[in-house]
C-alpha cells in the first residue's frame, strides 16, 4: 500500500541549505511525491527560517540528536560515502526516519554546539543524497554568499546592522558521486565546503563598483567554472554554479540582477 509521509525541514542551520535537490522553486503541494506501487514515498525536506534564538530542547529533538550523533564514529571520515550513506539509511521507512530525525535536531541545534559542523555538512549533505537518489533527481548543494559594507550608525528593527551597500547572492551547485565506493565522507565535506568558502571569498575581493556596475552574474559563473574544474575529480563531478538570485542594495537604490 502506498504511503505518504511528509517530512518537514526546520530552520536548516546557517550554512542555510547547503544542499538540495533540484526543483529549488516547486511549491509545497510538488515536494509530496508519489512512488511507484509498492513503495515508500517520502516528501522532500522543506528548508524554513524560525529565527528561534535560544529554542527549547524537546524530548524528541533530543533523542533525535542521539541517533544522529552515533554515526560520528572516530573514523567516520574515512567512510566512503556509499558505506556511510548506507549506515545512515538501508531502507526507504530507515530514510524517512533519518530526515525527521534531521528536521528535529536541525530545529535546535545552536551554532556553538561542538557537533554543528557534523550535523550542517556530513548529516545534512549525506541526507539529502539519499533523498534525491531515492526520487531519482539531481544533487544540488545552495550556496547563499554576500558582501556588506559601509555600516550605518543606525541598527533596525530586529537590532542588527544596516549597511548602505549589500550584495546577496543565491545559487545551487550540482554535483554527482561517481564512485562512491571510492570517495570518503571526508573529500566530499571538503570539496563543496571549499567550493562555497571560494566563491564567498571571491564575492568578497570585488570592488562595490565591479559589483554594482559590472555584469556580476557572469563574473560569479566565471569563478564557478574555474572552481568546478579544479575540484572536481575522476570519481566526483560538480558544476558551475546556477545563480538564482543576486540582489544589490547601493546607497537606497536596489538592484535585482
Amino acid at each position: 500500500m502506498k504511503k505518504c509521509l511528509p517530512i518537514i525541514f526546520a530552520a536548516l542551520f546557517m550554512v542555510s541549505a547547503l544542499t538540495g535537490c533540484a526543483g529549488r522553486n516547486s511549491s509545497p503541494e510538488q515536494n509530496n511525491a508519489t512512488a511507484p506501487s509498492g513503495e515508500t514515498s517520502i516528501s522532500q525536506p522543506v528548508t524554513s527560517t524560525t529565527g528561534a534564538s535560544s529554542p527549547t530542547v524537546s524530548p524528541t529533538a533530543s533523542a533525535a540528536y542521539e541517533k544522529l550523533i552515533a554515526y560520528k564514529t572516530e573514523s567516520y571520515g574515512e567512510q566512503s560515502i556509499a558505506d556511510f550513506n548506507a549506515t545512515l539509511a538501508p531502507t526507504p521507512d530507515e530514510l524517512t526516519e533519518l530526515l525527521a530525525a534531521v528536521a528535529d535536531v536541525s530545529s535546535t541545534i545552536s551554532s556553538d554546539d561542538e557537533n554543528y559542523e557534523f550535523f550542517t555538512t556530513t548529516i545534512t549533505f549525506s541526507s539529502h543524497e539519499l533523498y534525491c537518489e531515492h526520487m531519482g533527481e539531481e544533487v544540488t548543494f545552495n550556496i547563499p554568499i554576500s558582501k556588506q559594507s559601509r555600516p550605518c550608525d543606525y541598527l533596525d528593527e530586529d537590532g542588527e546592522t544596516v549597511y548602505d551597500f549589500s550584495c546577496f547572492v543565491e545559487a545551487d551547485v550540482a554535483y554527482s558521486i561517481n564512485a562512491p565506493k571510492l570517495v570518503s565522507v571526508a573529500e566530499r565535506d571538503k570539496a563543496l565546503l571549499t567550493f562555497k568558502e571560494e566563491m564567498q571569498n571571491y564575492l568578497n575581493g570585488l570592488s562595490e563598483e565591479e559589483i554594482a556596475g559590472g555584469d556580476i552574474k557572469k563574473m560569479l559563473i566565471d569563478k564557478s567554472t574555474e572552481l568546478a574544474n579544479s575540484l572536481s575529480t575522476e570519481n566526483m563531478k560538480l558544476s558551475p554554479c546556477d545563480i538564482y538570485m543576486i540582489e544589490i542594495h547601493n546607497a537606497g537604490a536596489e538592484i535585482t540582477k
